[in-house]
Parts: structure tokens; C-alpha cells; sequence
């Protein structure tokens, strides 16, 4: 993109973001962020902003961020796990449950009548009976390990609003370009860039350059570029599926502690 003779302020020192922030706080309808470096309190923001119903768009990078922490930590409240239940195994592992409570009960009780009529009767021929209630036992322990082997669940993933992460060049050598550009658009007529990454040292501390610009024509050629990049078919990006993988466990099935045993 090349757009000329565009008006546009020049801000350079520390705080460069003080008046970005600003107006993505105050934006009325949307907000267009490119960084290849997030920190978790700034994307609260976006969260914040698309509870508000704000439509926010984010390009960003699978780069570590100059905290050393993986953008997973970042990307995490973007990522929206879905659990799905398979109703059909549920109730067999419901099944199985009463029947390892159902044995586990009856050897208990086998067991304790055993040993009174033991005492009572003076007679240990009812010790052999105990052989029955280890076997229960035995059998009570395997319903246990089927109960804990099914799987009832399946998992799907969905992002809070739209966003891509591309793969770095020297990731795994995919893309042979680095998206490093920073890009803020506010409401389609604002535009921010500049070098401050979208991180709380970008924006507040670190010696950044910026231009905002209003420029009509300008503004509208940037947001092009924006949705251009967001749209690129030649660079890798990073799937939902594969971040709600590499964020969330995805337990197969609930404890015991919470298996309720209703049939319907």
C-alpha cells in the first residue's frame, strides 16, 4: 500500500499509547487491531470492549512477547471451549457406576454379616464365605475402571471475535513473512501506526513512535490493508481447533464425585 501527502500527528517518546488507549476505550462500533505482540491486560480490553459490543478484529503472531511468555496466555480468553455430551455413552457409564456401588456395597455388607455370624457363632466356617465378598470386591474394582475409561465427551472450539495468529518465519519455517506492522483502526476513521506493540510497555512505557491519522481517504486505504492482511490466502495461521487444544484439558469424562446415576 502507498498513500501520499496524508495529514496526520507524530507522536515520539514514552506513553506513545496514551491516547490510543483512549480511544479504543471510547470507541462506538469497532475496533482493528494488528500487533505481533500482545500482554494479557491489553487483550482484556478487547474482551471488555466486545462484552460492550464493540466489534473487535485482531491480527497478532505465534512470537514469544518481550516477557518471555507464549502467547497462549494471551490468546486465552479468545479461545471458547464447547463440550459436547455423547448422551448414549453417558448412560452406560451411569450403568456401570450403579453396578460398582451395587458390588461394592454388597461386599461390604457380605463381608461385615460374615464376621458377625463368626463372632456369634463361634464358628469360623463362615470365614470361607469371604472369598464371595473379595470376589464382589474384584468385580466392584473393575466396574470402577470401566466407569473411568469411557469417554462421554467431545470438545469443539470458537473464538470470542474473529482473530488470527500467523505463524512466524522462524517458527516452522512456513511463512517467509513476519507480520510486524502495528495496526490500530477506531471506528473506521482513526488510524494509529507506529511502533508500540499492543502490550503494557508498548503503550505506557517504552520509548515508541506513532502517527494518528484521520485522513478519510487514508484511513479507508489502511482498514483495505488491514482486512487484505487478515484475509492473506498465502500465509499460515494458527487454527481455533488447534489453540483450544494446546490451552484447555479435555477430560473424557466427569469424577465420580459428580456422576449423578438417573435414568430417564
Amino acid at each position: 500500500m502507498w498513500f501520499n501527502q496524508a495529514k496526520c500527528d507524530i507522536y515520539m517518546g514514552t506513553g506513545a499509547g496514551t491516547k490510543l488507549l483512549k480511544e479504543i476505550g471510547n470507541a462506538q462500533c469497532s475496533v482493528k487491531i494488528s500487533s505481533p505482540y500482545l500482554s494479557p491486560k491489553m487483550v482484556d480490553e478487547l474482551v471488555w470492549l466486545h462484552k460492550k459490543g464493540i466489534k473487535v478484529t485482531l491480527i497478532t503472531s505465534d512470537k514469544f512477547d518481550s516477557r518471555s511468555y507464549r502467547q497462549e496466555k494471551s490468546i486465552l480468553p479468545l479461545v471458547v471451549q464447547n463440550r459436547h455430551l455423547d448422551e448414549e455413552a453417558n448412560l452406560v457409564r451411569k450403568k456401570w457406576f450403579l453396578t460398582q456401588r451395587i458390588l461394592m456395597t454388597g461386599s461390604v455388607a457380605l463381608a461385615l454379616i460374615l464376621l458377625i455370624l463368626t463372632i456369634a457363632s463361634y464358628n469360623s466356617i463362615y470365614i470361607l464365605g469371604l472369598g464371595i465378598a473379595f470376589l464382589l470386591f474384584l468385580c466392584s474394582r473393575y466396574a470402577r475402571r470401566k466407569t473411568k475409561h469411557i469417554k462421554i465427551y467431545s470438545y469443539t472450539y470458537s473464538s470470542l471475535f474473529p482473530f488470527k495468529v500467523f505463524v512466524a518465519p522462524d517458527s516452522y519455517q512456513i511463512n517467509d513473512m513476519f507480520i510486524h506492522g502495528k495496526i490500530y483502526i477506531i471506528d473506521g476513521h482513526t488510524a494509529y501506526l507506529g511502533s508500540l506493540n499492543f502490550t503494557e510497555s508498548g503503550t505506557k512505557y517504552n520509548y515508541e513512535t506513532r502517527i494518528r491519522v484521520t485522513d478519510t481517504e487514508a484511513v479507508r486505504k489502511i482498514e483495505e490493508e488491514f482486512d487484505s492482511l487478515y484475509d492473506h490466502p498465502g500465509l499460515a495461521f494458527f487454527g481455533i481447533e488447534e489453540w483450544g487444544r494446546s490451552i484447555y484439558t479435555e477430560p473424557i469424562n466427569q469424577s465420580s464425585s459428580e456422576l449423578r446415576v438417573t435414568f430417564s
